[in-house]
């Protein structure tokens, strides 16, 4: 039994909500300072043999836990239901050894003998096309086996960091030796799931328009002539350039422009006011002159060759002293790096062999392209950063 101090604490914490210590539910920042504190505190609670259980053994049968579940359609069917219990009276006898496990990690309530009760976290799994669920599977798809293959793969290539995008610890995964985006093209499921993912990331991280001062671009721009306001290259989902629109919302049609492969603009549903165009961004660019090229988490997913490539293009279709760059990226700093960062970092070694890059790499990679950078947008509550540039 714990003692009457630790009992204290325990109900000190149970007692802890959201709404007490949060007082704008809109912005992510504090949140996110006081859930990156909670980690902590897990950390210097737990003794190193129960963080490498933890590691190696608990998360990866949760994520199983919950695969398994999504795959035979529980969640959804629970959450078509609108019950917010359940009995596992009505299910398979498999079931109870998996929810007794998902009401340990608390992604399901246990209320009483075979009598489970629903979650925030729960209800957002039945949503089978939301991006709860997409992020689950994009983990099965793309994440969990190429990071647990990352260590043999670095042994077999003598530990050398994984730079070539030719040569992947995804691509060591299966005979065929897709990559990790030649893979999404070729099967639906898994570019449905990534694309999911990306969109909940997006949705996660803070508005681009809250970093960067989009009044600069509206400043010079004459709103009734030919030319687009911005260009969102690569813009998937198109969550993006909808912010944009959301600042100004009476903007022409045509202005505002969202390109990516055909594949995935199928999959974005955008205002009407927003052109959609087929565009691979190692061609040269579609559209010229615009007042601004949009990029958001697109640079870091190549090495300097590729993205030299992509900039190149990307510059010779600008209007010196009047077109900007706009990479919404991260910056790695270096020291005190997020946990996001961090992760993010390390899976575009495994699933790509690509890398973040500090603000020095950055500002490198741009000189080397025929860029300038202006200024590099931060804000205290985002993970990314807004690099603006110009023509050099």
């Amino acid at each position: 039994m714990p003692s009457t101090k630790a009992k204290e604490l325990i109900a000190y914490l149970d007692n802890i909500q959201q709404s007490d210590y949060i007082d704008d539910p809109d912005s992510d920042g504090d949140r996110i300072a006081v859930a990156e504190a909670a980690r902590r505190l897990l950390a210097r609670f737990e003794t190193p043999f129960e963080r490498a259980w933890r590691l190696s053994w608990i998360n990866s049968n949760i994520h199983m836990a919950v695969q398994v579940v999504l795959d035979v359609g529980i969640w959804e069917a629970w959450y078509l239901s609108k019950r917010r219990e359940i009995s596992l009276l009505e299910l398979h006898a498999l079931a109870r050894r998996l929810f007794r496990l998902l009401a340990a990690e608390h992604v399901i309530q246990e209320l009483g003998e075979d009598i489970y009760g629903a979650t925030d976290f729960s209800q957002a799994l039945g949503q089978h096309d939301d991006t709860v669920a997409q992020t689950i599977l994009s983990g099965t798809h793309h994440g969990l086996d190429s990071s647990r293959n990352l260590p043999q793969f670095l042994a077999r290539t003598a530990y050398a960091e994984p730079l070539d995008p030719r040569n992947s610890s995804y691509m060591d995964l299966t005979p065929e030796r897709l990559g990790m985006f030649e893979r999404c093209r070729a099967n639906p499921d898994y570019q449905a799931s990534f694309i999911g993912f990306m969109r909940g990331l997006a949705a996660y991280k803070l508005d681009w328009t809250q970093i960067y001062d989009t009044n600069i671009l509206m400043s010079d721009f004459d709103i009734n002539g030919e030319l687009p306001l911005l260009v969102d290259v690569g813009g998937a989902h198109g969550v993006d350039v909808e912010r944009l629109l959301s600042r100004y919302p009476g903007l022409p049609d045509g202005k505002l422009i969202l390109q990516d492969m055909p594949d995935v603009i199928a999959m974005a549903k955008v205002n009407e006011k927003i052109t959609v165009m087929h565009y691979d961004f190692f061609t040269p660019q579609l559209v010229k002159g615009a007042r601004a090229y949009f990029m958001h988490a697109i640079i870091h997913d190549w090495d300097d060759l590729d993205a030299g490539r992509i900039l190149s293009h990307t510059a010779a279709a600008m209007k010196k002293g009047y077109s900007k760059l706009l990479l919404y990226e991260s910056v790695l700093v270096s020291t005190g790096a997020t946990l996001y960062q961090s992760v993010a970092d390390v899976s575009l070694m495994h699933l790509i062999s690509a890398a973040e890059r500090t603000e020095a790499k950055w500002r490198e990679l741009l000189r080397a392209t025929g860029f300038e950078v202006r200024k590099i947008w931060q804000h205290p509550s985002s993970l990314e950063s807004v690099i603006e540039a110009e023509l050099a």
